[in-house]
This record gives structure tokens, sequence and C-alpha cells, in this order.
């Protein structure tokens, strides 16, 4: 017997059983979810997901027991996650009827999941009431809660027997390899017979041949048969790569206030040059960091046509062009931080924005008097030169208030920031502020010119949660003071890594550190606000913030070199709950170079993590395990995201 379609074909011979299992895997997916995150300022309510039980007619309650053979905690959990009576138990369908098709379609979800984990020749039971959920009929009377009960005997584990394909790339290059993943590949003779396995290879197989050029790739023809004499499960896959191609017409729709010459520009494809996915890839990127677009939708045209071009259409859907928003932090030596801000999006057509912003910041720290604030504006126009190219123009006025010192600072900045790649950025501007600071070396002014700069490297796998990759950065900003004719240069840079031990990435080690150096004045003529001070939330946790350095008798005057480091074990317990350990050592010093003269100062302690979409709330409390006089017995510290 042969079915074939959608140019498909699927084969069954005698002492054979067809294995069906695409589809069921495509339909029965099971996103993990995450808990609602909810709260409510001023008598509004954000982020609020609807948890309660959904009423309907009728509405039949039931109770439920899974039981599947053997011990594999995993297939249980995979089995659980499919099905939907498991899944929506809180959610009661309308009468017998509803719990009937609910119970008959987790034959397909469980089959699915069967699959999922290389179990071809199971067996599924699931009764309502002590009756076979196929002989229930949907006018039957049941009581409430009705009794439910899933059996599942996965049968024998299968395993890859003989492995064709057709189609494969010959001699592929570093791009290509990288695309197809082979050592990631489980699709192998001997390898457990995962459903996923198979979906895997096929959409590698696919991008290896798009990487070439051919964007119309695609398996033609997939035949998987298992046999359960030898519970071997072969596979033949045929891909064909269609022709080449090169980029056609760049059209973009959707778009009413954007211009759409300018919305081209950004995509950075040259209509003409050969097609290449990445690029794709990078022009959805680039329209998406533009802050102007809700959505970006990539369409590519049906067919090459006869010219080898393709044509491509970005389908963009514009975000509203007025935001408000704000935030509120907390840490015990810190005090509390409140900011503010308002957004304009797309002032000229050109997704410009201005943007004011308002930080009051380090309330109740010490007297109430004693808070810092921040009053900036910015205006940020993306595009300039190049698509990847970003100008930025910032006015600010702020006043510093620390233990260490007392600042105010009024600034203007211009400056450009370009992404040679989708890992690094360079970015450079010209800095023209006037202080007037007061310190351990008494009240001061200065008139400074500086030329900032930076260089980051961003190869980790997430921005607020990251568990592998490397991250690296190094600032530079010489700068000179015109009203004493001070001439220096501040430089610092630093690195941190992160390795997911085991492949679930349930336990995660994280590591940082960094240095820095001043030369070119002595520390009196160096502004406190460009000194070096360790301690705080973003530092040393459990010292307060920026109270670690080289003193002059008990005052803290900030060093011109640094060192420091963190160490954390990040261990997720469940989906949401996760629990950090972690360590934070460093020490600042007088000279441009680290002389060991000061002691390191070292805090320690614990986090607790609740992970949601937005990223991992975090609640840090540490001591200072070399407490000085003045420092606190610990510290706790609130935010979102991982400390670093």
């Amino acid at each position: 017997m042969k079915i074939a379609g959608a140019g498909l074909l699927f084969r069954c011979v005698p002492g054979r059983r067809l294995i069906a299992l695409f589809a069921a895997s495509a339909l029965f997916t099971v996103s993990a979810g995450f808990p609602a995150l909810a709260f409510e300022l001023f008598g509004r309510k954000f982020f609020e997901g609807n948890n309660e039980t959904a009423l309907v007619p009728d509405a039949q309650p039931y109770t439920l027991e899974i039981t599947v053979a053997g011990d594999d905690r995993e297939l249980e959990k995979a089995v659980r996650n499919a099905s939907s009576l498991s899944r929506d138990i809180k959610n009661p369908p309308p009468g017998t009827a509803g719990l009937v098709a609910r119970a008959r379609g987790d034959y397909g979800r469980i089959v699915a999941a069967l699959y999922g984990r290389g179990y071809y020749g199971g067996s599924i039971t699931i009764a309502i009431q002590g009756v076979p959920v196929e002989n229930m009929q949907p006018d039957t009377t049941l009581p409430d809660p009705a009794p439910v009960t899933v059996t599942v005997d996965p049968g024998p584990l299968f395993k890859f027997g003989v492995i064709h394909i057709e189609g494969m790339p010959a001699t592929p290059t570093k791009d290509e390899a990288k695309a197809l993943a082979l050592d990631k590949w489980e699709l192998k003779q001997g390898a457990v017979a995962r459903s996923g396995a198979i979906l895997f290879a096929e959409s590698r197989l696919v991008d290896a041949w798009r990487q070439r050029g051919h964007p119309k790739a695609a398996v033609t023809k997939r035949e998987v048969v298992a046999d359960h004499r030898t519970n071997l499960v072969d596979v033949t896959l045929i891909v064909t790569p269609g022709p080449m191609a090169r980029f056609g017409a760049v059209e973009v729709t959707g778009i009413k206030r954007v211009d759409p010459q300018y919305a081209r520009f950004m995509t950075g494809i040259e209509p003409g040059t050969p097609y290449d996915p990445d690029v794709v890839d990078r022009a959805r990127k680039r329209l998406q960091d533009t802050g102007a677009f809700a959505s970006v939708a990539v369409i590519e045209g049906d067919t090459v046509g006869p010219d080898g071009l393709l044509p491509i259409t970005f389908n963009l859907t514009e975000r509203r062009r007025h935001l408000i928003g704000g935030g509120v932090s907390y840490a015990t030596v810190d005090g509390a931080t409140l900011q503010g801000y308002w957004l304009h999006r797309n002032l000229f057509g050109h997704a410009e924005t201005l943007r004011f912003d308002a930080v009051l910041s380090r309330i109740g720290a010490n007297d109430l008097k004693d808070f810092s604030y921040t009053l900036a504006t910015t205006f940020r126009r993306p595009g300039v030169f190049t698509p990847d190219t970003d100008a930025t123009l910032l006015l600010n006025a702020e006043r510093e208030f620390v233990d260490t010192y007392e600042s105010r600072t009024f600034a203007g900045r211009g400056g450009l920031e370009h992404r040679f790649n989708k890992q690094l950025t360079m970015s450079a501007a010209v800095n023209a502020e006037w202080d007037r600071i007061e310190d351990a070396f008494g009240k001061n002014r200065y008139l400074l010119i500086s030329l900032p700069t930076s260089l980051d490297y961003d190869a980790r796998d997430d921005k607020l949660d990251p568990t592998s990759g490397l991250r690296g950065t190094f600032d530079t900003e010489p700068f000179a003071d015109l009203l004493s004719g001070t001439v220096a240069v501040i430089a610092k840079g630093g690195i941190s890594g992160y390795y997911a031990v085991g492949g679930d990435d349930r336990i995660v080690l994280a590591a940082r550190g960094s240095a820095g150096t001043i030369v070119g004045a002595d520390t009196e003529d160096i502004p406190a606000t460009r000194r070096f001070y360790l301690g705080g939330g973003g530092s040393i946790r459990g010292y307060e913030y920026r109270t670690v350095g080289p003193k002059i008798v008990d005052e803290v005057i900030g060093g011109r070199s640094f060192l420091e480091g963190s160490l954390e074990l990040r261990y997720r317990v469940t989906d949401t709950i996760g629990i950090v350990p972690f360590v934070d050592v460093g020490a600042a010093y007088k000279d441009p170079i680290p002389d060991f003269s000061e002691e390191f100062r070292v805090g320690a302690g614990v986090g607790l993590r609740y992970h949601t979409p937005l990223g991992p709330l975090r609640f840090d409390v540490a001591v200072p395990l070399n407490r000085q006089s003045g420092d606190p017995h610990f510290a706790f510290y609130v935010g979102l995201g991982q400390s670093f």
C-alpha cells in the first residue's frame, strides 16, 4: 500500500508498520509555558494573564491518572506534556461529548510523544469511568468528576537502521558545515530513532543548500519504515536543491509614516547580488533594531525567475509613535531608584527617536536629601552612511551623591555606533562636559573634552540569561581638562564567559573579570567621576556602592587602576525557579599599575531567580567576607536579568 501526498511517500511492507509521525509531530508539539507575571501600580494592571478556570456550558470536570510502563521519567514527562487531558485539566470540556473528543485526540498526541523518544511499538489505552474511550457514547451521563485513566506501554526502544540520503552537498564549506551541524546529528545508524532527529536532519540539509544560494531547496521525498522484527527504523531522504538565485527587487509593504526608500536602504540588500539567507536575516534584524517596527515579516518570491532573480518583500507593521515607560529597583545599601522616560518614534520618517529620561536614585540610602538624579535627552538616527551605522546626540544634567563624593555635571555628546557583524560593535563620540565635584581633595571644577570609544564583542546566546558564549568589552577615553591643563587616558576592559554543564542548561557556570587603568595624571587632578571605585550591585556585592578603593585617612578617593572578578553557579531547580551561589572579589589601587597594596575585598552570597518571559527576576543576598569599619553587615539586590 502506498500513500502519497505533498511530495512525500510513506510505504508499508510485509512485517513492517507505517510510521506516520511527521504530521502528528507538527500538529501536537507542545511549547513550554511560562506562568503569568502581573503587578498593579496606581490602579493599572500590567502583564496580567487570565489564570481563571474557563467556564463552559455543561462543563464536565474529571480526574486523571496517567501510568507509563517502565522507569523512564523523561518519557513519562513527555507523555504528560503531550496530553491535552493533562494540560487542560483545569479547563473542563463541555459535557461528555467534549471529554470524549479531548480523550480521543490524546491518542495522536501521545503517539507523537512516543515517536519523539524512539518508541514505535507502543500501545495506549484511554478509559473514562473504566470504559475505553472508543466505546464511550457521547450522551453517557458521567459523575462529577469523571475518572479518566491513561495507560501507556511504550514497547521496545527502536534504533536507526539503514540511513539513505540523496542530495547532501558535496565537500561542505565552513558555513555549510556549520549549517549542517553534523556533530549534532542523531540520525545515524545505531542511534535511538527519535523522530526529532529526522526533522533536525531535514532542516539542516535544506539550510546547507540555502547557504549555497539555493533558496527553494526542499525535501522532496521522505520514506520512514520501522521493522518490528528487528526494532530498527530505516530512513530515506531525498533533497532537491532547486536553482541558484540572486536577489531581485526589494519591496516594503505595510508602512504609512516611514519613508519606503529608507526602509529599503535599511535592509542592506543589493539587487543582483547572490542570494544568502544570512543577508536576509541580517536585514530583518536591522529593521527590528530601528525600533520603528512592531513586526518584520520576510516574504520570498514563490519561484526563482528565468533571469535567476528572487524578489524579496518585507511586510512591516509600525509601532506606536509615543511611548511612556519606567522602572523601580531597590538595594539595601544603595537605596531605591525610580526612573521614567517618554519616547517619540519616527520623528522625521527615518526611524529617528527622541527620548527624555528622568532618574532619581539612592533614595533612602542616607539622608533623604542626599539622592542622585539624571535628566537626559537623546536623539538617535539609525542608518547614517551605512545601514549598520547609527548617530546619537545626548544632552544630560546629573547630580551624583555617594559616600565618596558629590558631583554635578552638565554634558553634551555626539557619536556614531557601527555594527561590523552580529557580535562586534564599535562606537566613538566627542564629549564635552562641565563638572563641579566635592571629594576628599576639596571642591573643584572641571571643563572636560574627551573622546570616548568602545568595542563590544557579544557572542552570548541570550542577553538577559546567557547559558553559553563569551562577551568582551574594551573602553578608552582620552580627556583634557581645559581649566587645569590635565591630559590623561582612561582604559578598561572586561570579559565574561558561560558554560552549561550537561545538555539541558540547568546548571551554568558563569565567570567574569575586568581591569582598568588611568595614565597621564595624578589622582587629585583626575575628576572623581572618572576614577575607579568598586562595590555595589554591579561590582562587589555586599559592599556599598563605590566605597571600595584607596583612602586618605577614612575617605575613599578612588583609584587609577583596578582588578575585579565574579564567579556564579546558576542552578535551575525547576522551569521557573533557580538558585545562584556567587562570590565577587576586587580591589582598586592608587597607581596606574596594580601593585596589590590594597587588600582584595570579597563578597559572597546566594541569589534566587524567578524565570519569566521577560527574563529572570533576580534577588541576591550578599555579605562582605572581609568587612571593614563602615561596611554593611549584608545587602540584598533586586533586578531583571542575571547580574552579568
